[in-house]
């Protein structure tokens, strides 16, 4: 039986943040693209909800500045920011074009306005839509077969685009196999109040301390985020007493515990406990993968947003200059991005799982950022959140042996007995060293990538929501 077909320049399976933003890119270049999820509405999604400059910026960029603004956005101009016993308030560094420091959108905001750029900008996006298959043709991926209202369809398109989320029914389907794979060391809960008190001037708190990781700040809507990472010994009573556990932690934190002396939770308290970050084969004949598709990492960083605007960014101009040409010279391009992301966020990569570690972060870290910042270059550790900033530019390694150098001789002093912040002379030395050693077997691991398993497809990727705040996917890992 031949089944119904249309035709596409390009068909984006996904219809979030990543494949919206890159539908709304393309078919601003004229290209005829077809945005498609199997979800009938974009509602709640698992996402740390924060954006850093870059992404608000991007976003001014597609029109919808506006439109965030009638949301109740509250981009924030400040930060105050704790590393262990180093605590600085100060402003986010804005760069011309810039209309924030910071911000908390909710998807279920966030998504559907991304979703309208596209559509506004020509692209034909459809919802309800299951892909079922990748169609091929001379060894290359050439559409998608698709189920919408009961009824199959063909899609055909020189390039189909995987930007649906870890779970990637595209990333299954072409085989992509996943590499640099990472295991998560702390759980993390957030939720939502209202009726903060959000001071003078909006502010992002972000306070890494001891075993203890919390950030806060106003929301879209009026809301106030709070995000809360447990401490390891705290599993089992995060487990029993979510509530209890989640307001205990706000008690500790007293710049959220300020602002949210008359608040109310507005919202459940969401989780996620057991994930991997990893990279995937980014690309092949007639196919490529951008955001969660391609590449996850811990949300210690709160990159996942900007990463996808990123990489639609990049890749968009490249799709529009091949796209017409031989096959050979689209693929060459969807190559290169991906050896362009692998660079590119290997080292941001590993600063995510560093803020993820279990326990404290190791002592020299703080002992940098509070010698830059008593140089007035508090902004380059900023700008190490929305990727405007080289990890190696920051943490450089005579920086780090610098830092470790003063926490001995302080230690020594302070003690007299050879003892030293952070756990001991050999403590200092030790993490300076792994330090050191994680950076160089992560970019080596980018070099020579380990492989784990590809993925299978799954029958159904809808998640359902569990009055614990974790869902069914979350909860099956």
């Amino acid at each position: 039986m031949t089944l119904p077909t249309e035709h596409f320049d390009v068909v984006i399976v996904g219809a979030r943040v990543a494949g919206s933003s890159l539908g709304a890119l393309l078919a601003r270049r004229g290209l005829r693209v077809a945005v498609l999820d199997q979800a009938a509405s974009l509602g709640f999604t698992l996402s740390s909800n924060i954006l850093q400059a870059d992404s608000l910026a991007f976003l001014d960029r597609l029109g919808l500045t506006g439109r965030l603004r009638e949301a109740g956005v509250t981009p924030m101009a400040r930060v105050d920011m704790r590393l262990e016993d180093f605590r600085v308030h100060a402003r986010f560094p804005q760069r011309p074009g810039d209309v924030g420091g910071a911000a908390c959108i909710r998807r279920q905001v966030l998504d559907p306005l991304v979703r309208d750029a596209a559509a506004e900008a020509g692209a034909t996006v459809r919802l309800d839509t299951k892909v079922t298959e990748l169609v091929r043709e001379h060894g290359r991926v050439a559409g998608v077969r698709v189920v919408c209202d009961g009824t199959e369809t063909v899609l055909r398109a020189r390039l189909v685009v995987g930007a649906d989320g870890r779970n990637s029914t595209v990333a299954a389907l072409a085989g992509a196999r996943p590499y640099h794979l990472t295991t998560n060391e702390r759980r993390y809960h957030w939720t939502y109040f209202e009726g903060a008190d959000l001071g003078e001037t909006p502010t992002f708190v972000f306070h890494r301390w001891g075993d203890r990781h919390m950030l806060g700040g106003p929301a879209d809507g009026g809301l106030y985020i709070v995000g809360v990472s447990p401490q390891t010994h705290e599993t089992e009573q995060f487990r029993t007493d979510l509530e209890g556990s989640v307001d205990a932690h706000i008690a500790a934190c007293e710049p959220i515990a300020t602002a949210l002396a008359d608040a109310r939770r507005a919202t459940r308290i969401y989780g996620i406990q057991r994930f991997q970050g990893y990279f995937r084969e980014a690309s092949g004949p007639g196919w490529v993968l951008i955001g969660d598709a391609g590449h996850f990492k811990d949300p210690a960083g709160g990159r996942g947003i900007g990463d996808a605007f990123h990489q639609a960014e990049r890749l968009a101009p490249a799709v529009e200059a091949t796209l017409t040409g031989p096959a050979g010279t689209l693929d060459r391009a969807t190559g290169e991005f991906g050896r362009w992301r692998d660079r590119t966020y290997a080292e941001y990569y590993g600063l995510a799982a560093d803020l993820g570690v279990a326990g404290p972060i190791a002592a020299a870290v703080p002992e940098v950022v509070r010698r830059l910042h008593a140089r007035g270059r508090i902004g380059d550790v900023l700008d190490l959140l929305s990727h405007r900033a080289s990890l190696l530019d920051v943490l450089t390694p005579a920086r780090v042996l610098g830092a470790t150098g003063r926490l001995l001789v302080r230690g020594a002093r302070g003690a007299g007995s050879g003892s030293a912040p952070g756990g001991g002379r050999g403590a200092l030395l030790r993490q300076a060293g792994a330090l050191a050693a994680g950076e160089v077997r992560r970019r080596k691991a980018m070099w020579r990538p380990v492989y784990g398993p590809a993925p299978a497809p799954r029958r159904d990727h809808r998640t359902t929501q569990h009055p614990t705040g974790r869902t069914e996917q979350e909860l099956n890992r």
